[in-house]
């Protein structure tokens, strides 16, 4: 009998005559940023002839990137075509030369959070490691806003928007000490992104600064300081009048302020025979006609705006500079109860009569209207001024938008409707122009949170000026 014996030699491809070396740790990277997915193969050989494939979990066959017999291919899953290629994980680096073969994976979203195998092949040998890759959004600036209590103590609240992952809130004061969180609420996006509400009651005997720290699980943060200066009552027509005095650190972020922005035109109708009004109604000043005497600030020339509010936010500009000419010196600006369309001099203009605003006066500097009137130093002279009424909450804010930083807040109660109000002063070369902002933009994210230990504020961009409360003005 004859045999015949057939000997097949199997070539396992389990030698690996090199190694794919990846981080030990993961590799963040914000969400729209470009990252750079290292992975290299050691000892260091010219990977130009090798297959490199970068796939996720177990997409081998769909990959996010592969390269073979010298070039990139045309099989890759759909998501990252035009997002990925080769790059050099460093300056140093020598590149594919090198046994460079990390990943460049560009515009990331979300979905871009996974585990990204690296994977080099040979004739004879292979390796493969695993890098995670984590996409992290760094949100906006907290902004704090404090509200007193009735107790004596300040409620304060913190907001901020744009995190992701879920980030965590802790409180503390002045001198390090944690603060127990009144409550915190975390809402969650279309766009993926995270909103977070938290908010403290502290006793101004315990702390005058408190910091708000908001972070993720990556080390990054933001925090927000406030500093309450303290709290003056006095007695106003039956009333008491609260001044609250704060600072936070921090610039004010203007374009959230201008997603409450409106369209702001002037009533032509009830304009000051001695006042001129573009045609549009936007732009006013004194009429060249008009002869000033210099005593005193013409608060007859009022200019009301055609719009009203009864309810919500609503944020306007004034421009108060034109092109190489100095900030005006003279201007009032701030709201009016509809219907008051009379003004003699100052002393009618009151909050209990339905006016509520803050009055540039040339040499005799910034003041408010409140009872009593508060007298401010603002450096430098506002360019721009931006107005932001908060009908619900009774507030009305003012900032300096060239500068970011905001001015004043006077609290009130607003009842009935309430416009703009608006005074050019006498004698300036440049008039008051109201701005076109960007139309109001909506948010993707409802915030709210409640707790019946600690009341809840509802919080503007924040200040280093004062907050003035003034709660005779039910007008």
């Amino acid at each position: 009998m004859l045999s015949i014996i057939v000997v097949v030699n199997l070539l396992i491809e389990t030698s690996v005559s090199f190694t794919v070396v990846v981080p030990g740790d993961p590799i963040a990277a914000h969400v729209g940023s470009t990252v750079i997915v290292p992975c290299w193969i050691s000892p260091p050989e010219n990977a130009e002839a090798l297959e490199i494939r970068w796939y996720r979990h177990d997409q081998f066959s769909n990959p996010v990137l592969l390269y073979n017999h010298g070039k990139i291919q045309d099989v890759q899953e759909e998501p990252y075509r035009n997002r990925t290629s080769l790059a050099l994980r460093s300056d140093q680096s020598g590149g594919l030369k090198d046994g460079d073969v990390s990943l460049r994976l560009e515009k990331l979203t979300f979905q871009d959070e996974d585990s990204f195998h690296c994977y080099v092949s040979g004739e004879s040998s292979y390796d493969s490691r695993e890098v995670v890759l984590k996409i992290t959004a760094l949100g906006s600036a907290p902004v704090l806003f404090p509200k007193p209590l009735d107790d004596g103590r300040v409620n304060i609240s913190c907001r901020s928007s744009g995190w992701y992952p879920k980030p965590s809130v802790s409180w503390t004061s002045d001198d390090g000490r944690a603060l127990r969180p009144g409550g915190s609420s975390h809402s969650r996006g279309a766009d993926e992104m995270f909103s977070v509400h938290s908010w403290t009651a502290v006793s101004l005997s315990d702390a005058q600064l408190v910091s708000c720290s908001i972070s993720l699980r990556t080390g990054e943060l933001k925090e927000g300081r406030l500093n309450i200066q303290g709290i003056v009552s006095s007695v106003c027509e039956e009333e008491t009048l609260e001044r609250l005095t704060k600072e936070v650190v921090g610039d004010i972020n203007i374009e959230e302020l201008r997603k409450h922005a409106v369209e702001i035109t002037i009533d032509r109708e009830h304009l000051h025979p001695d006042l001129k009004l573009s045609k549009d109604c936007k732009t006013v000043r004194d009429s060249k006609d008009y002869h000033h005497t210099g005593e005193g600030f013409p608060f007859q020339f009022c200019a009301f705006g055609a719009q009203r509010f009864t309810s919500g936010r609503h944020y306007w500009e004034v421009e108060l500079a034109q092109t190489n000419t100095p900030p005006k010196n003279y201007w009032l600006i701030g709201v009016v109860k509809h219907g008051h369309f009379t003004t003699r001099d100052r002393s009618a203009l009151t909050p209990s009569a339905g006016f509520w605003f803050l009055c540039s006066d040339g040499p005799h500097g910034f003041y408010t209207n409140t009872e009593p009137p508060v007298k401010l130093s603002l450096t430098p002279r506002p360019e721009r001024l931006g107005v932001l009424l908060d009908y619900d909450e009774g507030l009305l804010s003012f900032y300096n938008v060239k500068e970011s930083k905001h001015l004043l807040t006077i609290s009130s109660r607003f009842s009935g409707s309430v416009g703009p109000l608006f005074n050019p002063g006498a004698g300036d070369l440049s008039p008051i122009m109201i701005l076109d902002c960007p139309e109001p933009v909506e948010s993707a994210v409802e915030l709210a949170a409640e707790s019946s230990d600690n009341p809840e504020p509802v919080e503007l961009p924040q200040s280093s000026q004062p907050l003035l409360s003034n709660n005779s003005s039910d007008a």
